[in-house]
């Protein structure tokens, strides 16, 4: 459709003139609170829609942990299950095997103290030549039928060995020093056979009697 503008100077243009329209402030008003019930009422009903979307949304939060919680127990009792397993069966082993490693620690403790005994006896010799002459009497007093004896000994101890003997007894023993002997070797020999008091055979000695019963035990 066209259009055309008509200049104030021309002969058919004329002025438009409106009614002027008063509005009440009472009036206005009153539209205004007859408007206000309805938007309050949609207001709660927004309120309670989001109130009821922020619960749901809590709930499917907490859902949804228990559900992972849940899940994640079950792998880790999958993975944990067989490691389980396993440590139960090496318990049992070690249990199993508790009287044997029993014994093996016996037996070592045995040839430990042993151990320790040798070399706290060969220190004792080397610095104490009256180290051997209470083993020397105890020896002897088994030898008491006899009519001699022969003791061989490392050349250090030999005079200590023959000042240590009773007086009864000074007589029928003779000293044999030899010097390719250890300084622990005591060995008596006599009429009713040897015996080897040294150092190192009687901790031998000692050694297996005591394995003998622990084996037994």
């Amino acid at each position: 459709m066209l259009s055309k503008v008509i200049s104030g100077r021309d002969p058919r243009a004329q002025t438009a003139v409106f009614p002027f329209v008063s509005i009440n402030p009472v009036e206005a008003g009153s539209a205004h609170s007859v408007a206000e019930p309805g938007s309050e009422a949609a207001a709660a009903a927004l309120r309670e829609t989001v109130r009821l979307l922020e619960a749901k949304q809590v709930s499917e939060r907490r859902q949804a942990f228990e559900e992972g919680r849940r899940e994640g127990e079950q792998q880790t009792r999958a993975e944990i299950q067989p490691v389980l397993e396993r440590l139960h069966a090496s318990v049992n082993e070690i249990v199993a095997m508790r009287p044997d490693l029993r014994r093996r620690a016996e037996k070592d403790v045995v040839r430990l103290a042993l151990l320790i005994a040798r070399r706290v006896l060969h220190r004792e010799l080397a610095v104490d030549e009256n180290a051997l002459t209470a083993i020397a009497r105890v020896a002897f007093e088994r030898l008491t039928r006899s009519e001699s004896y022969s003791v061989t000994v490392n050349p250090r101890f030999a005079a200590a060995i023959k000042a240590a003997l009773p007086g009864s007894q000074a007589g029928r023993v003779r000293i044999e020093p030899d010097p390719d002997c250890a300084p622990g070797t005591l060995v008596i020999r006599s009429s009713e056979g040897l015996i080897d008091a040294s150092i190192d055979a009687q901790l031998e000695e000692i050694s297996r009697g005591l394995t003998d019963r622990l084996e037994n035990a």
